[in-house]
């Protein structure tokens, strides 16, 4: 249901304090970007910040992050329950956007957040988001004809819903790329008001961002992020060497996204994604086809949907030439916004056809969106697929893309099995050293369940061969073992796997002897299950292991560091100086000896291997030709990295 108005959401958000500085980005198109960019700004800025855009395009948590990391669904849904008991108790009658609003509020808040960057859902004046009080600087993005029938026919009349945001003595950035009437009417409601107007210049950073291959309406909406980002902090670094890679870092899904869907269709080359929904981002979509692809000769393959009431003639007039090739199809209903609707694919291939489209050149999906994407990578061969239309059509193959996230879990001792389900030390075979220290790998398994229920694309790898002669179980699959014995206790958080056993998302390393080799033999186990290598990785050990785990094996296998995460959590006594010492020992080793190859660390896994584990990387010449990784095999039969040599996850 749409229903605007403050009233509601005001009532939602009477006992939810809101103690951080806004802001607050309206506009039809570029305004989740400008969100993205602002957020990545303040967060590499060392601001604690939070940020809340729509709609999500996998689970509704994941459109509010903090400090760059979406919400666990965990956090999520205990902030949920306490707005929807709130909604009841009041008998509020607050619609699903509001109660996503004040959710989000609400995180900001017990968060601590210093900023929360808010994206406006719909208009601006009458909007949930609106109702939020003290705002630091607002942003005006650029304003096309979307949504008439709640904001108005013209574009003067939406300028003023989306110039209600704005705020006496609040400084206001304004794209001003915009229309001379969308212009003058913000111009005119900035007077009336006493909001003071900041037009962003472009001419600096296009120098840069031109040779890094950003488009025109990308260097203005991040033109816009970084007037914005210096008004709400004027002391932080400003400089373009700073932001540069701020901005090389940051992706923006569903907007000019290249993604490979080898795993779902068998095609070898990229597609990309859009979800270009009105006619001005159809606009911005077109002139990307036409410099990148176009220009190229041949027809472009798309496949399309849309919700409906969307002016899809104009917006397909400026995306389909005669020959192209056109899918439609269907998506499925949106979680958290029954409102939202798709089209008929029927009647979108009807709107092709006026195109100038030949029905033979067109496919029905129907519902089958992974049928649509077949079709389009079939019937196109090596010329450019396209995805475009809708947000929620373009959540759909992000959805089935394949893993990109690595979380390795460390393991340190063998569970037995027991009725105590691992609580109880005795069930245990644990080094002396490491007595009283079983809570702790508990912590450590449930730590890697809940990143994997807290991202689709995440797989989980248990790591560690059979390191004791009492028993062939290796550590990894013990704790997996426990994993699954404690799944039905509450043991994890909503989202977990249902059936741990039955999860494809889950894999044990079984040979790793040390912790070089939990990351290794990890990270090629996740290649050779998936036939990708990760994007990020994420090592949950000892805190007291960072150094070890990230600086120096993370650094030395050559994975890119700033796409390495780390959870450590100890067991208690470490801050002990003995059990110190110890480490920077062992630390000390690896840094004289990165890769373990050398007699006394390459001895200690010999002593460990205590069942004969083979030590090689890959199992085969084949595979080893098929990673494309540079490795030797050494005198012991184990197989290392070459140094310098090729490493293709840090492409």
């Amino acid at each position: 249901m749409i229903d605007l108005g403050l009233a509601r959401i005001g009532r939602l958000l009477q006992h939810t304090p809101q103690t951080w500085k806004a802001i607050h980005v309206a506009g039809t198109n570029g305004k989740g970007s400008i969100c993205a960019l602002v957020s990545a700004m303040l967060t590499a800025s060392g601001v604690s910040c939070a940020r809340f855009t729509s709609p999500h395009l996998i689970d509704r948590w994941d459109c509010i992050t903090v400090n760059e990391q979406p919400v666990s669904e965990a956090v999520f849904r205990h902030a949920e329950d306490l707005v929807k008991q709130r909604d009841r108790d009041g008998r509020i009658g607050a619609t699903e956007f509001e109660l996503l609003t004040a959710t989000a509020f609400e995180i900001f808040h017990r968060q601590r957040v210093d900023f929360g960057v808010i994206e406006v859902g719909l208009g601006g004046k009458l909007d949930a988001t609106n109702a939020m009080r003290d705002k630091s600087v607002t942003v005006i993005a650029k304003i096309g004809l979307d949504h008439q029938s709640f904001l108005g026919n013209t574009l003067k009349e939406i300028a003023l819903q989306k110039a209600g945001i704005m705020r006496a003595g609040v400084p206001c950035v304004v794209d001003g790329s915009n229309s001379p009437s969308v212009l003058k009417a913000v111009e005119d409601h900035a007077k009336v008001i006493g909001a003071e107007l900041h037009y962003p210049s472009t001419s600096s950073l296009a120098e840069v961002f031109s040779r890094e291959g950003y488009e025109p309406h990308q260097i203005q909406n991040l033109a816009c992020a970084y007037l914005a980002f210096r008004l709400a902090c004027p002391d932080a670094d400003h400089s373009v060497a700073h932001l540069l890679p701020i901005v090389r870092q940051l992706q923006w899904p569903g907007r000019l996204q290249r993604l490979d869907i080898q795993k779902i269709t068998g095609r070898q080359q990229e597609v990309l994604l859009d979800g270009a929904h009105n006619t001005q981002s159809a606009e911005v979509l077109a002139a990307y086809v036409q410099k990148h692809f176009r220009s190229q000769g041949g027809p472009v393959a798309w496949v399309l949907a849309s919700s409906q009431g969307k002016d899809m003639d104009s917006i397909l007039g400026l995306l389909l030439q005669p020959d192209d090739l056109v899918a439609t199809v269907r998506f499925g209903s949106v979680d958290g916004m029954p409102w939202v609707k798709a089209a008929d694919p029927a009647e979108l291939l009807h709107v092709a056809a006026r195109q100038g489209i030949a029905a033979s050149r067109s496919h029905n999906a129907g519902d089958d969106v992974k049928a649509a994407l077949n079709w389009a990578s079939e019937n196109a061969g090596d010329r450019p697929v396209v995805i475009a239309g809708s947000l929620y059509l373009v959540s759909n193959p992000l959805k089935m893309a394949p893993p990109n996230h690595l979380v390795i879990v460390c393991g340190h001792a063998i569970w037995q099995g027991g009725p105590r389900n691992g609580w109880d030390e005795a069930e245990w075979l644990v080094e002396s050293y490491k007595q009283g220290e079983t809570p702790t790998f508990i912590a450590h398994i449930k730590a890697g369940v809940e990143l994997l229920a807290q991202d689709e694309r995440a797989v989980l790898v248990f790591s560690g061969g059979p390191t004791r002669a009492e028993t062939p179980i290796s550590e990894a699959r013990s704790y997996y073992n426990l994993a699954v014995a404690n799944a039905h206790f509450g043991f994890f958080p909503p989202g977990s796997p249902d059936d741990l056993r039955s999860s494809s998302r889950i894999l044990l390393e079984e040979r790793a002897l040390d912790s070089y080799y939990n990351t290794l033999f990890s990270l090629v186990e996740f290649w050779r299950s998936h036939s990708v290598w990760p994007e990020r990785m994420t090592i949950i050990s000892h805190a007291f292991k960072r150094t070890r785990l990230v600086d120096t094996h993370c650094a030395a296998i050559g994975f890119p560091l700033d796409r390495v995460g780390f959870v450590g959590i100890n067991p208690p006594g470490t801050e002990k100086a003995v059990a110190m010492q110890g480490v920077q020992l062992t630390v000390g080793q690896w840094e004289d000896d990165p890769h373990g190859v050398g007699e006394e660390l390459a001895g200690k896994r010999r002593k460990r291997n205590c069942w004969g584990v083979d030590q090689r990387l890959f199992f085969s010449d084949e595979e080893r030709v098929r990673s494309e990784v540079d490795t030797r095999i050494l005198e012991d039969k184990s197989e290392a990295l070459v140094e310098n040599g090729v490493r293709p996850w840090g492409r």
